[in-house]
């Protein structure tokens, strides 16, 4: 049986990782792409195929390329001899991601590739994560692509020996054949197999072994052969940063491959440079003749395993994971204001196009595979770092400017001078008042409760008419402290609105009102908090929270929360590798104070010098969006080496095994406990949330950044917090890790059936929270004659089952508009809600009129159709992309 072999040059240039990005590019990435230009115009058969736009953009724009390298390349496009795969800003991740965030980055990079070669990408190429999410080929499939590829998977060689490698994969029940995509897992040890093979740099090739050298290439293809049901094989020829010095390598393949085409008659191996397009057309062509019914797969690839259970990395470096998923949120507001702002508003509009670019393009770094993982060296992770916060700091002040404009009345020609923050809260002085002007960027109104930092105790809070908002102001406690007091308030806002509130400082500041504080070190019975929704009850024994009654659902549990660590023994970066079960951290009951405020009342716990927590129990006047969660804030760090913290919630609800997690916040994944894994073998990353449960009731964590989560035993839910095994795992840098870390949890006991609502609302307002802008002013009824004091974008809120993904200006040149909507509910997820949802897109917006609507693929590289009709339809999961013209 005559082989065909497609022979694909490939690099995999790494966005950060051993180092920074610009180091990358100067001292490697130049001259892959350099020297790769150059070998293609020697030899008209060459090819080559490229992935990270970041790169390929510095390349691009860099003073030292050269038009005829620019023009190189363009042709190169049009021959079919350099494919660009992927085609996004990096190789995302596929564990710590957000499906919202991997599809900007996605955006990023096609939009460019469609505006300098008029290319859409149609081939995935996930060779490097480490496993495999089921959401990332469903939004392949939906910018347009028809194959997938993947390489890291647990158990390679069983997909080899039954030659299932190539399978169908439909990871959405709900969009069915319209999320599913061809699919391809690398086989071998991976994409490094064929360079590492034939690299020639020892023994380049010459008539005296080019005979010895081509056998050898017949002799793997041959043995691969047998892992396909077609006679097609692809010879992925590349790896990290390879083709630093392309013509050598080239050269002693050009001569390879003509002994072998010289010879196909007796080795039955046909070769030939190719694009990874050229393989997949002839793949599908032979399985059509053969008559060939792939098989199908609907799960995921997750946890990884290569000797160590690859599951580490879904919680290293918290610290970064906190900043990735605050960039994505300030891009979520600053987009809106920016692309619906400019239709109407005076500013300068490229100036601050550049500013939320900015953060468009280091939160596209962030999702890099060793970017958001904490994967990378210590500079590097503080290079994302830098990146994110330069991004959000120029982002925020170009929201301010615009929001300095949008509530302007016209008869007023003064600034409000509205700066993103509370800084002007925190310094207020005595008799002062200062504006608080509140966005929420989500498209429904929503109920929160702001906890904002001051330095004074005697705080008045009012909104627009001045009615006394319920507030109370206590001793800081719980997540980074910046100041001597927290003022907490409950506020309420309809969709992508904003909304003004006074606070007002008396003459002056008067002595810390004492609440009333229970010591529980003097505790003899058990203490119970409560509001309209939930009772807690913290163990006078343990001192710890042990039962929730949800008085609603009529639902007692038990649950003991605690901090406990697993001991390193083999972990690093990417791996968890404990020396056994995980121990309590104390112990001795932990110091735990009860303060009971109007608003909100806080159970402090000092478990020892780096665990602290708080929870936090609100109460507001019955407001179910309020008073049916707990939020639990952690102080946890610096830690010592070979410590690995978790928060467990041990309940007695029958689980049997199961934990759900979510792929990339995007689809719910129910996993069954493999025992004979082992600990790190069971955890999962989860992204906004995870839960347990069981017939009547579910134990639900939210999260704002991405962690490790596991259910080890029945009842169980544990969520590693921080980790800090100061080793290494034998896979690229290890991991010392001494950051002081706050991460959140919002936690929800309810009936299973409720539960699924609860999650959804709750997940987007965690991970979307209320921006604050403020100034001090000089009284509130001057603020009100020049300023605007509530307004929103929207002429009624979306429905409660469709999330505002994205509204992001397509460019600054114009005034198109992407508008993302996302279904929220799957198929029977809940009875309500689980419906095809029907809306108008031109009754959306106040104050701008849509004059054209085309619905495009996913990143808006490709017109799909022009509507008639601005009525659109979503059903269960869709992600729906449309280009708004004004």
């Amino acid at each position: 049986c005559e082989i065909n072999v497609f022979l694909v040059p490939h690099t995999h240039d790494d966005v950060g990782w051993l180092l920074t990005i610009q180091d990358y590019y100067h001292q490697q990435v130049k001259n892959i792409l350099d020297t790769t230009v150059q070998a293609l115009l020697a030899n008209p058969e060459r090819s080559f195929i490229y992935v990270e736009q970041a790169y390929f953009t510095l390349w691009w724009y860099d003073s030292a390329t050269t038009d005829a390298q620019r023009n190189a390349v363009k042709q190169f496009v049009k021959e079919g001899r350099w494919e660009f795969v992927i085609g996004a800003w990096v190789m995302p991740d596929e564990a710590c991601t957000t499906y919202g965030a991997v599809i900007d980055q996605m955006t990023l990079g096609h939009q460019f590739l469609l505006n300098t070669f008029d290319v859409t990408p149609t081939k995935g190429w996930q060779i490097d994560p480490f496993g495999a999410s089921s959401v990332t080929p469903l939004l392949e499939k939906l910018s347009g692509f028809d194959a997938h590829i993947i390489d890291r998977v647990t158990n390679k060689g069983i997909y080899q020996s039954d030659r299932s490698l190539q399978f169908n994969w439909k990871p959405s029940a709900s969009l069915g054949d319209k999320g599913a995509i061809f699919s391809e897992i690398l086989g071998g040890g991976g994409y490094c197999d064929w360079i590492q093979t034939f690299d020639f740099s020892n023994d380049p090739v010459n008539p005296s072994n080019v005979a010895s050298w081509g056998q050898k290439f017949v002799d793997m293809a041959t043995s691969r052969s047998s892992w396909y049901r077609t006679p097609n094989v692809l010879a992925e020829w590349g790896c990290d940063f390879a083709f630093q010095n392309a013509a050598p390598l080239f050269d002693s393949m050009d001569k390879m491959i003509a002994w072998l085409q010289a010879n196909e008659e007796t080795t039955h191996v046909k070769v030939k440079y190719s694009v990874l397009s050229d393989y997949f057309r002839s793949v599908w062509s032979d399985a059509n003749k053969r008559n060939i019914q792939w098989g199908t797969d609907n799960g995921d690839f997750l946890p990884y395993d290569t000797g160590c259970w690859w599951t580490g990395y879904y919680t290293s470096r918290v610290e970064l994971k906190g900043y990735v998923r605050r960039g994505e949120a300030v891009s979520h507001l600053a987009e809106p204001l920016y692309a619906l702002g400019r239709l109407f508003l005076p500013f300068n509009v490229n100036n601050t196009f550049s500013s939320i670019d900015q953060l468009r393009v280091a939160n596209g770094y962030a999702q890099h595979h060793d970017g958001v993982t904490g994967t990378s060296v210590p500079e590097v992770v503080l290079m994302f770092q830098n990146y994110l916060m330069a991004g959000m700091s120029a982002t925020n002040n170009a929201m301010s400017q615009i929001v300095n404009l949008w509530v302007k009345k016209a008869s007023s020609s003064a600034s409000p001078n509205l700066v993103a923050g509370t800084d002007a809260l925190v310094g207020i002085g005595s008799g002062q008042t200062v504006a608080l002007v509140l966005f929420n960027s989500l498209g429904w109104t929503r109920s929160d409760v702001l906890v904002l930092p001051v330095n004074r105790s005697s705080l008045t809070v009012y909104d627009a008419d001045m009615n006394k908002i319920p507030s109370q102001i206590t001793p800081a406690v719980g997540g980074n402290i910046t100041s001597l007091y927290h003022l907490t308030f409950v506020v309420k806002l309809s969709g992508l609105s904003y909304s003004t509130v006074f606070v007002t400082a008396a003459s002056s500041d008067i002595e810390y009102p004492i609440r009333s504080t229970i010591d529980m070190s003097h505790a003899t019975e058990d203490t119970v908090v409560e509001n309209s929704y939930l009772r807690l009850t913290i163990s006078q024994e343990t001192k710890r929270l042990s039962s929730i009654y949800n008085k609603q659902s009529g639902i007692t549990t038990p649950v003991d929360q605690n901090l406990l660590y697993y001991t390193s023994q083999n972990s690093g970066a990417y791996c968890f590798g404990p020396a056994g079960v995980a121990s309590p951290l104390i112990q001795s009951p932990p110091n735990t104070a009860v303060v009971n405020g109007p608003v909100s009342t806080e159970i402090t716990s000092i478990f020892n010098s780096f665990a602290k927590q708080t929870i936090r129990l609100y109460n507001a006047g019955g407001n179910e969006d309020i008073e049916n969660l707990i939020d639990i804030v952690f102080d946890i760090g610096p830690l010592p080496s070979h410590v690995e913290v978790i928060t467990r919630f041990s309940t007695n609800i029958n689980n049997a095994g199961e934990i759900a997690t979510d792929d990339n916040g995007y689809e719910v994944m129910k996993r069954v406990n493999q025992y004979a894994n082992g600990i790190a073998g069971n955890y999962y990353p989860t992204i906004y949330a995870s839960h347990i449960s069981d017939i009547m009731v579910q134990l639900t964590a939210i999260s704002e950044r991405s962690h490790g989560v596991s259910s080890q035993t029945d009842g169980n839910l544990e969520v590693m917090l921080h980790r800090n095994p100061d080793m290494g795992d034998g896979f690229g840098p290890g991991l010392t890790d001494t950051t002081e870390v706050y991460p959140s949890l919002r936690v929800l006991l309810d009936s299973t059936k409720n539960s699924v609502k609860l999650t959804k609302k709750h997940s987007y307002s965690v991970n979307f929270p209320i921006t604050v802008f403020s100034t001090a002013i000089t009284s509130p009824s001057a603020w009100k004659n020049s300023y605007i004091v509530s307004n929103s974008l929207l002429q009624a809120d979306l429905p409660e089952n469709v999330h505002l993904l994205s509204m992001n200006a397509l460019d600054q040149f114009t005034k198109s508009t992407i508008l993302r909507l996302t279904h929220l509910y799957g198929i029977d997820e809940d009875p309500v809600l689980s419906v095809p949802v029907t809306l108008d897109l031109s009754k959306i917006f106040t104050q701008a009129k849509i004059t054209k609507i085309s619905e495009t693929t996913l990143s808006a590289n490709q017109v799909l159709n022009v509507l008639t009709s601005p009525v659109i339809q979503l059903n269960p999961k869709d992600i729906r992309t449309f280009v708004l013209e004004f």
